[in-house]
């Protein structure tokens, strides 16, 4: 360009509750995925799904409101697909079943948008785990 401006950086996708749970939560100091974490990053994702009016409550059950629709987001849409497919259970129980796999599809989901960063790290000596870190330190403030 000749007047001296940077081209325009591609946009991104607006982030989805749980991924902005997930970074907002991010501590480099400390692994991420103690235990509260995933469970956070679940809440989030059944929060934005009742916000979105895709889940709602019948007397404490989490419920789809339709067996057709669908939010875009991979993540999203994989854990109303469960809910779907599973029988009735409380909004409690969702929250902690197998909340793990929400984490780690976000947390796949920000690794492939640059969010984060997936770095090499030896455990026990030949277990090579990933080490995530935010692509750029100052993202979680900025959220």
């Amino acid at each position: 360009m000749t007047d001296g401006a940077h081209p325009a950086a591609p946009r991104r996708p607006p982030l989805s509750l749980p991924a902005r749970l997930s970074l907002l939560a991010w501590d480099t100091a400390r692994p991420p995925h103690g235990g509260v974490l995933p469970r956070l990053v679940r809440a989030g994702a059944l929060a934005e799904l009742a916000q979105r009016g895709l889940l709602v409550d019948d007397h404490g059950i989490a419920t789809p409101a339709d067996l057709d629709s669908s939010t875009g987001d991979p993540v999203l849409d994989g854990l109303l697909e469960l809910v779907r497919e599973s029988g009735p259970r409380p909004w409690r129980a969702w929250v902690g079943a197998w909340a793990g796999y929400t984490f780690t599809a976000v947390r796949d989901q920000l690794t492939a948008g640059g969010w984060l960063r997936a770095g090499p790290r030896r455990a026990l000596g030949f277990l090579p785990p990933a080490r995530y870190t935010p692509a750029r330190a100052g993202v979680p403030a900025a959220l």
